[in-house]
């Protein structure tokens, strides 16, 4: 006998305020889904029933004999249950729509009231989510606001002229009603301390400009020429002015690039050998200027922990951009249609031969990190069902799982391919990526279509040709090959193997990333964490040399 258990809560701050809603689903005992989001603005139980109607919605299509939902508002189950009639009409309209959703099920849903220490994970994730949005609001009015220091406190402007407010940021205080009597017992923060604090952490920054010796920065990396990396990092640091120097050899100065080594604090692409990094004595971030990182050397950088090896996942909304443009040549047939109307062969109605449309249809993404989830929200936007894989699972994937059907690990991975009509792979390459799909996995996609947008070596070469060849799938995308051109030789097929001969492959030349808007969000994203590195802060997306990524 399969049994749902269900617990849900809506909170107010203040009450009546902001709405944020929490909800926890069991499945025969075991944790399937958490979910903790805003609901606007209104009531207590008002919010009880937007998360009572979330909850409904979340689990309709999920079978189970029995289904049994707590709630900590004794009103609200006592209303459901019939033993009180609704006299507020706001909660009439959202009554009815629990009725609606009620008929939809086929089994019997009980509503049963217990205490909130009971319902306390369900409580705590609507709470999260109001305080996360309180302090947004908080940290936003704090922007304009006047602060001035004094011996042992400092005075912060109110919103009415004249009015100031005594802040100590030790203890911390503020004579504000919002700190006295609400954010204060909630321990937050109030707009006036915000102020202060941002003005504390600008002080020490100034401080630390002013007996920092410069930061040299070598940059290696060609991913642009060397004028645009000199013009985009100088207009950057026109506004922070940190005082850095940016250092580009000129092409094939690798004795250059050794001269520099024992100075920089930072450098910006390049591999490197024991003896590069035993030189670098002052060297604190190796930063990779785009997602990919298995060229890296993870053995040898393994010695050095004390170097941060950092990768940029800004380019995220470009490939998944264009993981949609392949997906839509592929099930629309754009480009076989295309060459063959250019010779007058006709195809669609004329021919009866109709075309995939997407709503409905099933797509398995192989990665579920950054661009991984861009994929998943526009396959959403198409009306698509999202199952996915990803390496570890943490607690917000959980919680994103209200547009995912499904979330597994990497044993799931002939039941997400079973399940999906379009598989994309969007993993990194690592020694235990490498050569994850090979005729094996091939076989279980007969009829489906693949693309990959991650690393060429991630798919077996061979085995994805003969699948093709064998029109085992129905058609792939490729974005990243076996072969690619060098200095010596500029043309140069993608594979030794004959995909260019093939129908139902797209090619397409690792382009999914490389937009001009893209380009500049990369070089941004190296600044920050430039800038990051220069007043001693940790930078963002480290890379772990024990996973490879």
């Amino acid at each position: 006998m399969s049994k749902l258990l269900v617990r849900v809560d809506g909170s107010c701050y203040p009450n009546p305020g902001n709405m944020a809603i929490g909800i926890v689903i069991y499945k025969d005992g075991e944790l399937m889904k958490k979910i903790s989001e805003n609901a606007g603005y209104g009531t207590n139980n008002l919010a009880e029933y937007k998360a009572l109607i979330r909850a409904l919605e979340e689990i309709k299509e999920i079978e189970a004999d029995r289904i049994d939902i707590y709630c900590d508002s004794q009103l609200v189950v006592k209303q459901l249950n019939g033993i009180y009639n609704i006299k507020d009409k706001n909660i009439t309209k959202l009554f009815k729509q629990v009725k609606n959703l009620l008929s939809t099920f086929s089994g019997k849903i009980n509503f049963i009231w217990d205490k909130r220490e009971n319902n306390r994970l369900a409580d705590n994730l609507a709470r999260q989510s109001i305080l996360s949005e309180e302090r947004k609001k908080r940290e936003k009015a704090a922007e304009n606001l006047e602060v001035i220091k004094k011996k042992d406190y400092f005075l912060v402007s109110s919103s009415q002229p004249g009015k100031y407010y005594r802040v100590d940021p030790k203890v911390p205080s503020c004579n504000c009603a919002d700190f006295t009597k609400k954010v204060g017992q909630k321990k937050m923060e109030c707009k006036h301390l915000i102020a202060v604090k941002k003005v504390i952490v600008q002080n020490e920054k100034r401080s630390i400009k002013g007996r920092r010796s410069k930061m040299k920065v070598l940059i290696l990396s060609k991913m642009v020429d060397r004028k645009t990396w000199s013009d985009i990092l100088d207009g950057l640091n026109q506004k922070i002015n940190i005082n850095a120097e940016f250092i580009i050899p000129e092409e094939g100065g690798k004795e250059a690039v050794k001269k520099y080594l024992s100075e920089v604090e930072a450098i910006i692409g390049g591999n490197f050998t024991l003896e590069d990094l035993k030189k670098a004595k002052k060297l604190k971030l190796i930063q990779i200027p785009f997602a990919g990182v298995d060229k890296l050397d993870f053995n040898l950088l393994k010695q050095f922990p004390q170097i941060y090896v950092c990768n940029v996942h800004i380019n995220k909304v470009a490939v998944a951009e264009h993981a949609f443009a392949l997906l839509l040549a592929l099930g629309k047939k754009i480009v076989n249609y295309d060459q063959d109307l250019r010779k007058g062969i006709w195809h669609g109605f004329i021919t009866h031969e109709p075309i995939i449309q997407l709503q409905g249809k099933t797509i398995g993404i192989i990665g579920l990190g950054s661009i991984g989830w861009e994929i998943a929200l526009r396959a959403k936007s198409f009306g698509m069902q999202v199952y996915a894989l990803k390496n570890r699972i943490k607690k917000e994937d959980i919680e994103k799982k209200k547009i995912i059907e499904f979330l597994g690990e990497s044993k799931d991975l002939p039941q997400v391919i079973k399940n999906s009509d379009f598989i994309i792979i969007t993993l990194p390459l690592t020694s235990q990526t490498r050569g994850l799909i090979s005729y094996k996995e091939l076989k279980l996609m007969k009829g489906k279509y693949l693309l990959n947008l991650a690393r060429g070596e991630i798919i077996v070469e061979e085995d994805l040709y003969k699948a093709l060849q064998e029109k085992i799938l129905a058609g792939a995308a490729i974005d990243t090959w076996y072969q690619y051109p060098t200095t010596e030789q500029k043309i140069i097929l993608p594979s030794k193997y004959n995909f260019h001969t093939l129908d139902n492959l797209i090619m397409s030349p690792h382009t999914a990333g490389y937009t001009e808007q893209a380009l500049k969000e990369n070089i941004q994203a190296v600044f920050n964490n430039l800038v990051k590195l220069y007043y001693g802060e940790e930078p963002e997306n480290r890379i772990n040399p024990e996973l490879e990524y």
